[in-house]
């Protein structure tokens, strides 16, 4: 129908070159996009990881006020327990119900930040995330020290029986006079 004369034809490689260029194109393009997916990511991945630091510091904090009313509210109860002419039953009852509220509130916040934690943990898919507990760092350190004053409490204890069983047996002997054994026959 329509003759198009041969020089108007696009030959046999600058067909393959145009396809080859669209296609390093559209790699290109889709290379890009990708780029800016993974750092879209990233951010979103930096702001979950900022969120849940956030989230632990205020647990911390939530903690801290925690073991504040746990010294305080005992002593409120007991100031009005002696400033007011009341049924004592009712302050030792109120004292203990507030202590159980405290206790689980305190361990809610730890299963919560434990929970943040393991999430986190499990979002970065290695171990480099670490748990970080909300009392303190020191806590091994602590109960080494404790392990350490029981040892020696018990050492002194034990040396102070000996002492004691010494002293004991000395006043005992000192006391009973021996007897001669004699023939009752």
């Amino acid at each position: 129908m329509f003759d198009t004369p041969d020089h108007m034809l696009p030959s046999a490689p600058d067909l393959q070159t145009a396809s080859n260029e669209e296609a390093q194109a559209v790699h290109d393009a889709n290379e890009e996009q990708i780029r800016i997916e993974h750092a879209r990511y990233a951010r979103l991945f930096q702001s979950l990881v900022q969120e849940e630091e956030q989230f632990h510091k205020e647990n911390q904090k939530r903690i801290q006020a925690g073991l504040q009313c746990l010294f305080w509210i005992p002593l409120l109860f007991l100031a009005l327990l002696f400033l007011t002419e009341s049924e004592k039953v009712i302050f030792l009852l109120l004292w203990i119900v507030s202590l159980f509220i405290l206790a689980a509130y305190l361990i809610y916040i730890e299963y919560m930040d434990f929970q943040s934690q393991e999430r986190l943990r499990r979002y970065t898919a290695d171990e480099t995330v670490s748990y970080s507990a909300l009392i303190g760092e020191d806590m091994e350190a602590i109960e080494e020290t404790v392990v350490e004053l029981l040892r020696q409490i018990d050492e002194r204890k034990a040396s102070s029986r000996r002492k004691m069983l010494r002293l004991l047996g000395k006043q005992l002997d000192a006391k009973i006079p021996v007897r001669k054994e004699t023939d009752h026959e």
